[in-house]
């Protein structure tokens, strides 16, 4: 059976702005849609001059970039900090690890999801709930281009450059 969409929720381990060297974990709200981004394998050629055609194996992958959009609010904590972390030098928003969490956890009674993220106990990474699905990923804030167009709110397409591999986490 297919899940839907409505009900998924991103989180991003960022740094505190009170207690430098301490994280909280901090939701996106209002996204309008996400695109994990791919991680594709790139060619080995092989060549030979007694063969007529080339053969290839498994490279490095290269990941590709997380995007969402949001209709941009200069209210909204979670905005502000992706804009920052977008206009950073800061090392400390050179990796940030970010989760995405699926619509088939469990629900209240409003149809919110009670399966968040919490902090681990060393304040460093992620606990994750085994009763919803997750898409796991770490990378830095690239780009947070406003949009302003007529007739509309103003939106921002924010893409984050992935690091590594994902993890797709199934819930129990």
């Amino acid at each position: 059976m297919a899940v839907k969409t409505q009900g998924s929720q991103l989180f991003g381990l960022f740094p505190s702005l009170t207690t430098p060297g301490d994280f909280v974990v901090l939701q996106v709200e209002n996204m309008n849609n996400f695109n994990g981004g791919g991680n594709p394998a790139d060619q080995i050629t092989i060549e030979s001059l007694d063969k007529t055609s080339r053969e290839y194996l498994k490279g490095l992958r290269t990941p590709g970039q997380a995007t969402f959009t949001i209709d941009a609010d200069p209210r909204n904590e979670s905005h502000a900090r992706l804009h920052q972390a977008a206009e950073s030098d800061d090392e400390v928003y050179d990796s940030i690890r970010w989760v995405l969490g699926w619509s088939d956890g469990p629900k209240d009674a409003q149809g919110g999801s009670t399966a968040l993220p919490t902090l681990n106990a060393e304040g460093d990474d992620f606990v994750l709930p085994t009763s919803r699905t997750w898409f796991l990923f770490d990378g830095y804030v690239g780009d947070f281009p406003f949009d302003f167009a007529a007739n509309t709110t103003v939106k921002t397409a924010v893409s984050i450059q992935r690091s590594g591999k994902g993890a797709w986490i199934r819930k129990a």
